[in-house]
């Protein structure tokens, strides 16, 4: 046994050691008692002194050690097993924590470590008693930091931080430390006991955390928040260094319908390659970032001239009209850039991304896929169309929109069959027509909120007329290409019959050529839903978009509207007149009912009925009316009393 083992041992049965000399003693003295005892009652005459108090201390030694034993068999007493527990709680956490514990001497030599140490450390138990921590030192930390460690140690008795140190697999790893000095009663330090986690994980969130604040989840391209640092850093070298630096806003070209024909995930990898492509034709130390959407903001430094940053452009324009491929599908797309220079078109961030953004509208009003420097020009035109966007949102929010209703005549017998709705908005001093705000509430996403305000405002109308004689008429609304693409278009429809009462057979949607052929397949689940309510089709615009014979085969309509300028051209050239022809006899093929719109001509009118097209639209019988005089337009034409 050795030296550690009996220490040990008088360690952990000290008090029963010492309880176990008491007993002796105690027999002791009591065999002394009964010594003295006898020699008074004159009996210590039986034998000798010595054989009398042998016996006498046998016996009484004797009956201690039964003494002893028994109540070392009758169990410790209360005080020696909380003592007893208090010390197996205090040795189960130190087993058992998932934090790593050291405890060292005073020298600052390992006397000990829990199981956790050695996880997360790598390195055996056996391998560090006697070492010093400091054999997984990092080299991360300079002289100067030990140092403060220490001065902390002596004079606070404790310190705290985050510190690196090296597993043995020479892995560097970050850990939160909080090491404590035990000190004797005069105050000397004997032990050194230190505890810390390894927060290699939390670091990893942290940097990730710290990377999705500044750059796009998606692309991982740099966010508006590191644009604003980069442009900071931009212009200060641009300015520094006096030459010429570019902010270019690039916006897709008709992304929102590949979006919500396609998909988001589609989409979204389109975004990606997008990025993909921008990135290849930058130079290193030039930005790309993501504002958001479909729009992306280039920030080009070190230029000489203008036409650097036009060069720049045109390049990213031929670029990203070639062909994408996702998953597995061809697509097209092109973009419109705005170009800002610094210093000449702003002196400001906020300056050059608004001119920037400005010069981008106006290369799309221009006909997209085309890129287009600020010029002064430009900000008015911004402002205005701000202004009508913020009216747009006013007057959506407090209904400041009327229908007005164009009559639908059928050219056989002359009879009203039907009314188009048409939204104007309403203004104090005069009514503005769609042509001033329906691109750009396309543009926006306001186009859907319009789009079934006039669908239910147009049921209720319609069913209030029924409610007053005019039982007979079907309504006709348009429905824009973002609305009919809604996921819950055909939802919506349905609710909106339910509320206002209206019999599907009295509601005809018309949609456009170009919107019902992109996402032919989910355009026709659509028309098909539809259909199967009773609501009547009618395909918009026909022969304006890239017309497909199959696909007109396949769309479930009952109307084909010919475009007001096949009308016109048809009263006026050959070649026009065989178009219009041509038109009548494909709906006449397909058993389609044939409406020509815009009419407004006696030779138009002439033609039309000629060449046996079933309705008519236009202002040759009427212009459109507010409802009150679209009631009494039908009634004095057929000859009934208003009522």
């Amino acid at each position: 046994m050795t030296t550690k083992t009996i220490f040990e041992l008088y360690s952990n049965h000290k008090q029963q050691l010492v309880r176990l000399v008491l007993t002796v003693l105690a027999g002791t003295i009591v065999a002394e008692l009964l010594y003295a005892i006898f020699s008074a009652v004159g009996l210590s005459g039986i034998g000798t002194g010595i054989v009398a108090r042998l016996l006498l201390y046998t016996g009484s030694v004797f009956a201690a050690f039964c003494i002893f034993f028994l109540r070392y068999l009758l169990g410790p007493s209360s005080e020696e097993i909380r003592e007893d527990d208090r010390l197996k709680v205090i040795s189960s956490i130190f087993s058992s924590s998932n934090e790593a514990i050291v405890i060292t001497d005073a020298g600052a030599s390992i006397i000990d470590v829990n199981p956790a140490f050695c996880r997360i450390t790598g390195y055996t138990k056996d391998e560090l008693i006697g070492k010093n921590p400091g054999l997984m030192k990092s080299e991360k930390h300079d002289a100067e930091f030990f140092r403060d460690f220490w001065d902390s140690l002596a004079s606070e008795g404790s310190w705290q931080g985050e510190i690196w140190d090296r597993r043995k697999n020479g892995e560097i790893f970050p850990k939160w430390l909080s090491v404590n000095a035990l000190k004797d009663d005069k105050g000397g330090v004997t032990h050194y006991i230190g505890v810390f986690s390894d927060i290699s994980a939390l670091k990893q969130t942290e940097e990730q955390l710290q990377y999705f604040a500044h750059y796009d989840a998606l692309t991982n391209l740099p966010n508006r928040l590191l644009l604003q640092d980069r442009l900071g850093q931009s212009m200060l070298q641009a300015r520094r260094e006096r030459n010429l630096m570019a902010v270019m806003f690039l916006d897709l070209d008709s992304f929102k319908n590949i979006n919500d024909t396609l998909g988001h995930r589609k989409g979204d990898l389109l975004l990606q390659e997008v990025a993909r492509r921008l990135l290849e034709l930058v130079r290193q130390n030039d930005t790309v970032s993501r504002h958001g959407g479909d729009e992306f903001i280039l920030l080009a430094c070190n230029l000489a001239a203008p036409r650097d940053a036009a060069y720049i452009a045109k390049k990213i324009i031929d670029a990203l009209a070639a062909q994408f491929t996702i998953e597995g599908h061809p697509l097209y797309i092109t973009a419109s850039i705005g170009i800002a220079i610094y210093p000449n078109d702003g002196s400001t961030q906020e300056q050059l991304l608004k001119n920037a953004d400005a010069a981008m509208y106006h290369a799309k009003e221009s006909g997209k896929n085309q890129f287009f420097f600020f010029e002064s020009e430009m900000n008015r035109k911004a402002e205005e169309r701000l202004r009508i966007e913020t009216n747009l949102r006013l007057a959506i929010e407090t209904e400041q929109f009327v229908l007005h209703y164009q009559p639908r005549v059928h050219l056989k017998t002359g009879r009203i069959v039907g009314m188009e709705a048409l939204i104007r908005r309403q203004e104090p001093d005069w009514l503005v027509p769609p042509s001033y705000f329906i691109s750009l509430a396309e543009e926006t996403g306001l186009i859907v909120k319009i789009g079934e305000w006039t669908l239910r405002k147009a049921c209720e109308q319609t069913k209030k007329w029924q409610a007053e004689g005019l039982t007979d008429l079907r309504v006709s609304i348009n429905v824009a290409s973002r609305q009919f693409h809604d996921k819950n278009f055909v939802q919506f429809v349905t609710g909106v019959l339910r509320e206002t009462d209206l019999d599907p057979t009295y509601l005809e949607l018309e949609v456009t050529e170009r919107s019902a052929l992109e996402g032919i397949e989910d355009a026709i689940s659509k028309m098909m839903d539809l259909r199967k309510m009773g609501i009547e089709l009618s395909l918009d615009d026909f022969g304006t978009g890239y017309s497909s014979l199959n696909y007109l085969r396949r769309l479930p309509i009952n109307t084909l509207k010919i475009d007001r300028s096949f009308v016109v051209d048809a009263a006026v050239t050959g070649a026009g007149a065989a178009i219009a022809k041509s038109i009548i006899a494909l709906a006449r093929n397909l058993n389609l009912n044939v409406l020509a719109e815009g009419a407004e001509t006696e030779k138009e009118y002439a033609f039309l009925i000629e060449n046996e097209c079933d309705e008519l639209q236009g202002y040759y019988f009427s212009r459109p009316l507010g409802d009150i005089a679209f009631k009494k337009f039908v009634l004095e034409n057929r000859g009934m009393d208003a009522k």
